[in-house]
């Protein structure tokens, strides 16, 4: 959940709406009376200001960002998961030499834990000022209701990802489903173009599957199924799509430079070879077989992706039929 969770999504999904994070950064100014109220997202190896006070006094802005190796106040929070109240930090033999400090205009800071709905550490929301401060335990405990209701923000945007996210697979493999393959294909495309690569397409289709659940059961064709999304998953990149289209049909979808052509009539050659081995010795998955189209198309191609899965399929269905015709 922590990789997911992080203002990116925002950016691109409009999941929060960060306006009402805005809103609590400006209150925070208002009632600390502070020169910046923000709200700081830790990525791992950094903090991010993710929302920062509208204020003419406030000098934190948003996109700043620091290492999460320097001494900060955000660090020590996420290091202890507690609160941080630093009334004067040049009266503080431990604070005086941290950056903010020494070499910027922080002299009191005061901040909580933001956690994600798993518990683990989103960041921080706090209170900085260019002076010293006296805050009561009261504004202590309003910074952590204002947290608990980012926390709520973040589990909302992460139970409305998971949904989206169950619209574009398929439950079965995790692999995407047509719907997936068609709304992450269409980048795949401008990148195509953008990049200039070649689109390369695999159309995998399982081969005696209905004979199999016919003599051996359904859960024996789905073992089929399930072994060869396993191995799309660890042939194919990261960067490529894998999509479940069908009950026994796959779709992989490649980007490929001039010389890295042959390359897909490799992948195709490990794929039906790891897939027999895998299955040669198991009862029922034995007598099934992968029949594989391949197909490619230059980055500045006019076919549209439907076009090119379907010359894909073609080209998958010519060995089939070779197949039958070389049995019988």
């Amino acid at each position: 959940m922590t990789a997911f969770l992080t203002s990116r999504f925002d950016s691109q999904d409009n999941i929060i709406d960060l306006s009402k994070w805005q809103e609590l950064a400006d209150l925070i100014v208002d009632i600390f009376d502070a020169d910046c109220g923000a709200i700081i997202e830790f990525t791992g190896r950094s903090f991010h200001t993710l929302v920062s006070s509208n204020n003419d006094t406030n000098f934190l802005h948003q996109g700043s960002q620091w290492s999460s190796d320097s001494k900060s106040f955000c660090r020590t929070i996420v290091e202890t998961g507690k609160e941080l109240y630093v009334p004067n930090a040049l009266e503080s033999e431990y604070w005086i030499n941290a950056p903010a400090v020494e070499n910027g205009p922080v002299r009191s800071y005061c901040g909580v834990p933001v956690f994600h709905p798993d518990g683990s550490i989103y960041g921080t929301v706090c209170a900085i000022d260019t002076k010293h401060t006296n805050y009561k335990n009261a504004l202590i405990k309003l910074l952590f209701h204002l947290s608990k209701l980012i926390t709520a923000d973040l589990k909302m945007a992460y139970e409305a990802q998971q949904h989206k996210q169950m619209a574009l697979t398929d439950s079965m493999t995790d692999l995407l489903n047509r719907r997936g393959l068609d709304v992450l294909g269409k980048q795949k495309r401008k990148d195509a173009k953008r990049y200039q690569k070649t689109i390369g397409i695999l159309y995998l289709d399982i081969d005696n599957l209905k004979q199999v659940n016919d003599n051996f059961g359904h859960s024996t064709g789905d073992q089929c199924i399930q072994v060869l999304a396993d191995i799309l998953k660890s042939e194919v990149r990261e960067s490529d799509l894998i999509a479940r289209t069908g009950g026994d049909e796959f779709i992989v979808l490649t980007l490929l430079n001039k010389e890295q052509e042959t390359e897909l009539n490799a992948l195709s050659l490990r794929i039906r070879q790891r897939y027999q081995k895998k299955t040669q010795h198991q009862p029922g998955l034995h007598i099934s077989s992968i029949s594989i189209g391949l197909h490619l198309e230059s980055h500045n191609s006019t076919t549209s992706l439907k076009d090119m899965f379907m010359n894909a399929d073609a080209s998958m269905y010519k060995e089939k039929e070779q197949k039958k015709n070389t049995i019988e």
